[in-house]
């Protein structure tokens, strides 16, 4: 009799056990996406507060691209090009800040157009450049630990799924927590990001992604391809060189960066 009521109590704390943590359970999906949040190399971690940097445009390889020729080094076109700085400046949350200047100011008004074009779709790709790299070295590719999101596993891989504002996101992702695609759906625009990885003794570092975006309206939709190389400054690894190659509703375009001079602030 003694033993039989042993048996009851042992069965209704196990029954109690399973309530509390059931396979799946909340605590179980926080501990993942705590995990996932720790396997990525990130900026702010390793003391940096603030970033600055030098942006110099591969004009030659652009001009080349653009105009299907080769370009002699005294083009016409690159005394004015050369004569255009651009600097960016990025936060703790990966948020940019764009600058530029021009040394010179062509003479007529077709010309100013042109250059006022070009410096506008280099300050996009940078602007662009910035908003998908910021949540894999400054923020966060995942939500925060004790938000509202779904959490599935499927086997060699995980879905994750939330809400952020007026957009729906969904993540899959490896069991190691490497991201395979992200893709964000809202009433004016869908996109899809697929980032390479390469994995360092500080985390998952993004070395490349391929990304895709489609208007809400449906009539305006770009592909890009973008490969980003690192070099150590003060003890952080920083983007050295972006390439890029995008196709904009059906044209394609190629563009290379170089950032340099950094100025970093550090805790």
């Amino acid at each position: 009799m003694r033993r039989s009521r042993q048996f009851k109590i042992w069965l209704v704390l196990l029954l109690i056990c399973g309530l509390l943590a059931p396979p799946g359970s909340s605590a179980d999906k926080q501990e993942i996406i705590r995990q996932a949040k720790r396997a990525y190399y990130n900026l702010p971690s390793q003391g940096l507060i603030e970033m600055q940097s030098t942006v110099v445009p591969n004009w030659i390889m652009t001009l080349k691209e653009e105009l299907k020729t080769d370009i002699p080094p005294d083009h016409p076109a690159l005394k004015i090009l050369n004569g255009i700085h651009f600097w960016l400046s990025l936060d703790q949350k990966g948020a940019a800040k764009l600058t530029h200047q021009t040394d010179n100011t062509p003479a007529d008004k077709a010309s100013i157009e042109g250059m006022n074009q070009t410096i506008s779709g280099v300050e996009q790709v940078l602007s662009g450049f910035s908003l998908t790299l910021a949540p894999f070295l400054f923020t966060s590719p995942f939500p925060e630990v004790e938000s509202t999101y779904e959490l599935q596993d499927q086997g060699e891989q995980y879905r994750l799924s939330y809400k952020e504002g007026q957009f729906d996101v969904v993540t899959i992702m490896k069991k190691d927590f490497a991201v395979i695609e992200m893709k964000v759906s809202g009433p004016e625009l869908s996109a899809s990001v697929k980032p390479q990885l390469t994995s360092t003794p500080k985390g998952f570092l993004v070395t490349g992604y391929q990304a895709t975006y489609q208007s809400g309206s449906g009539t305006e939709s770009y592909q890009l391809s973008m490969r980003i190389d690192y070099k150590e400054v003060e003890g952080l690894q920083v983007p050295a060189k972006l390439g890029a190659d995008a196709t904009v509703n059906g044209a394609t375009h190629k563009m290379e960066l170089q950032f340099t001079d950094y100025q970093i602030k550090k805790k």
